[in-house]
């Protein structure tokens, strides 16, 4: 659906992400974009993540497609919605939920080309003023990646080239389980009690081949090292919600309040052999890590219509997150055969996160002309503690406003225009604060910047929305965003305290601004009811100012991205669709705020290739990838499905990055699970009753209608 101030779009029905996860289902979303390690951006922005609305700390990878019922991209949002997250909007994944009257449900299962396993199976029951749903999903997980590598360094004495391979597999499981209950206790008052818990190991093992050279024309010098790692990797993720909706006598006006609570707990252990080809030497390691999240959000809104016309809208809303961590590193020593730690290497922090808001916004309706005005303040208070040390570092962000506006008109029965407008904030990370230096890689060594601003986006959007027909629709965007003190990743030389050596750490500054122009453009046609055709396509231009930083740092790049999905309904119940996807060659992201590594739960990286250097002086060359997938439909009212889809067919999913500084040139082509082949068995059943548990005394009142749902 293409609505004003969102597009909507239905997920259940493709084929083509059937047994997967969330990154299966937002590659194939219009406007999105999903590189190889599961981050998501839109726009060339990293955007906030919702589950149902509200914040999260599951990752997409940890999210089944199973459970999802349609995704929400919230490009420009009002003030109503968090101001942080400025630079991209909002993307909310809508999972599945039923109160149909009665009970439904659905088993399924599959298998894909790696013999991974994934089964779920999701229940509803609603009987009078009760609703109750389950939903459980399982999955097991095998990956295979590559990355190849190769880096000039002129900060070295004598410069060198590194040439680096690395071979990666992974295997592991997740699951998720979800149980809520709607409580109807009146006409006017519903209480809603969900919770869930996902619970997932990933065991990575790496082969990582490095080949030194000087540069120097005599005397080459190499080194040649094979290193051999195997992790583990274990989180489990907790979640509840509470919420009460009241509706008041009066038409439209109501007030919900609900409290949310998410909480994350991580540990990962990894050994490490490092053999020194040249000189026959063996060098092991093991580092371990044990970290801790929560994040609560509580919130309430008040809806009021001021007459049939205009309407006001206003909530409070504050938000707490803790967040804890220890990292060891051990090297072996051979005289007493045991693991001795490495002090130098430990990096133990914790921190806490606030922010407090309040919003109101006043909407009406004009003849063909409507307008919504708001406003929102946030402040914001954070603190940090490196626990080995006891250094502490705080940044309290005064109170700060966010006006958006939206501006509406009808120019006949099909054609809408819309202008909005919203101010955004993005606050930088724990990980951009910490003041630490993380020497855990020696090829990127990186550190935080306790002295970052945070960034504050001003955006605008036009939309041209024309609706042709009940299924077929087209809407047109202009819009520009300019961020100021953009947050971006730069490189330093400097000299190791402990080895004397120069060193590169990528650390985090404030540059001048960038901005974003362009123009985006979906349509959605069905032609004859057996053929849908959804196509996107968003053409922008990119400009970052960093003068601050370096004379002469501008950076300008001209990128496009082109999606095209196709679903075909076929005779004797047989649909089809088939996904396309291409990105041109593009800026490296801003403001990702992960560590050089780019690792995520479960996640394929290492060496340095696997994450972005420094954003300002870089780009991502062009890749295109295309999906496919079958379904077919049996039995009584289509109860039952097959379905079979295959990813990436043509192996060409991948990420190609250039990137380069005073001090190096790097080249780094990574990919990973090319063309996964899945077959998944999906059964459907229900029956409408409104009065399922009650004993049928007539024909009248005892029929029920069995669906196919």
């Amino acid at each position: 659906e293409l609505k004003a101030d969102k597009k909507v779009y239905n997920v259940d029905k493709n084929p083509i992400a059937t047994g997967g996860t969330a990154e299966d289902v937002l590659k194939n979303v219009p406007s999105v974009s999903v590189d190889i390690d599961g981050n998501v951006t839109m726009r060339n922005a990293a955007p906030q993540i919702f589950v149902d609305g509200r914040p999260t700390t599951l990752t997409v990878d940890q999210i089944p497609a199973d459970a999802i019922q349609e995704v929400e991209l919230i490009t420009n949002p009002s003030a109503k919605y968090d101001a942080s997250g400025g630079m991209a909007g909002i993307l909310n994944i809508v999972l599945k939920k039923n109160k149909r009257l009665g009970y439904n449900g659905t088993v399924r299962a599959g298998v894909d080309s790696r013999a991974r396993i994934n089964t779920g199976a999701d229940l509803n029951v609603r009987e009078g003023k009760v609703n109750w749903f389950l939903n459980g999903n399982l999955n097991q997980r095998r990956s295979s990646g590559s990355n190849t590598t190769t880096r000039y360094n002129f900060a070295e004495i004598p410069p060198t080239v590194l040439q680096q391979n690395t071979d990666t597999k992974m295997k592991g499981y997740f699951g998720l389980i979800r149980s809520g209950i709607d409580i109807f206790l009146d006409n006017r008052n519903t209480l809603t009690v969900s919770g869930s818990y996902n619970r997932g190991q990933f065991n990575p093992s790496d082969n990582l081949y490095t080949q030194t050279d000087t540069l120097l024309t005599s005397g080459v010098i190499s080194s040649f090292t094979l290193r051999e790692s195997e992790s583990t990797r274990n989180f489990a993720n907790t979640g509840g919600t509470v919420a009460f909706k009241h509706l008041f006598p009066k038409e439209g006006k109501e007030i919900t309040a609900d409290i949310n609570f998410n909480g994350i707990k991580s540990d990962q252990e990894g050994n490490y052999n490092t053999l020194n080809i040249l000189e026959g030497s063996t060098v092991l390691q093991r580092q371990r890590s044990e970290g801790e999240n929560t994040f609560v959000t509580a919130q309430i809104d008040f809806t009021t219509p001021l007459n049939h016309k205009i309407k006001l809208e206003s909530g409070l809303r504050g938000a707490l997150r803790n967040y804890s961590s220890a990292n060891t590193n051990y090297t072996f020593n051979n005289s007493t055969q045991t693991y001795d730690l490495i002090l130098n290497l430990n990096a133990n922090y914790k921190f806490t996160d606030q922010v407090y808001a309040a919003y109101t916004t006043l909407s009406q309706q004009i003849n063909k002309f409507n307008y919504q005005i708001g406003a929102r303040v946030e402040s914001s208070f954070y603190g940090g503690e490196l626990t080995q040390t006891k250094q502490e570092f705080n940044n309290d962000f005064p109170l700060s406003l966010f006006p958006s506006a939206s501006l509406g008109y009808k120019l006949n029965n099909s054609t809408d225009l819309q202008l909005n407008y919203s101010r955004k904030i993005n606050r930088p990370t724990f990980f951009q604060l910490i003041p630490f230096t993380d020497y855990s890689d020696s090829l990127n060594l990186s550190r935080g910047n306790p002295g970052l601003r945070p960034e504050f986006t001003n955006a605008v959007e036009l939309s041209w929305l024309k609706t042709l027909s009940r299924k077929n629709t087209l809407l047109a965007s202009v819009y520009y965003k300019r961020t100021n003190d953009v947050i971006t990743r730069y490189i330093v030389n400097e000299v190791d305290g402990n080895t004397g050596n120069n060193v590169l750490i990528s650390t985090f500054v404030n540059a001048n601004s960038a901005s974003a122009y362009g123009v985006e453009l979906t349509s959605q046609n069905n032609y004859n009811g057996w053929l849908d055709v959804t196509a996107n396509i968003n053409a922008y231009q990119s400009l970052v100012d960093g003068k601050n930083i370096e004379k002469d740092l501008d950076v300008e790049q001209f990128s496009w991205l082109g999606k095209l999905n196709l679903s075909f309904k076929l005779p004797a119940n047989f649909s089809f669709s088939v996904s396309g996807e291409y990105q041109s060659k593009t800026a490296l992201q801003l403001n990702s705020g992960q560590s050089p590594g780019g690792n995520r739960g479960g996640g394929m990286g290492g060496g340095p290739g696997s994450g972005t250097q420094t954003t300002a002086q870089g780009f991502v060359r062009e890749s295109y990838s295309v999906d496919a997938g079958l379904k077919y439909e049996f039995w009584k009212d289509k109860a039952g499905s097959l379905s079979l889809n295959i990813s990436d067919i043509f192996k060409t999913r991948k990420t190609d990055t250039h990137s380069e500084s005073d001090y190096y040139i790097q080249d780094s082509l990574r990919k990973r699970d090319a063309q996964i082949l899945r077959l998944n068995f999906s059964y459907r059943f229900g029956k409408f009753d409104s009065s399922l548990f009650k004993r049928k005394n007539t024909k009248s009142n005892g029929e029920t209608i069995d669906m196919g749902i």
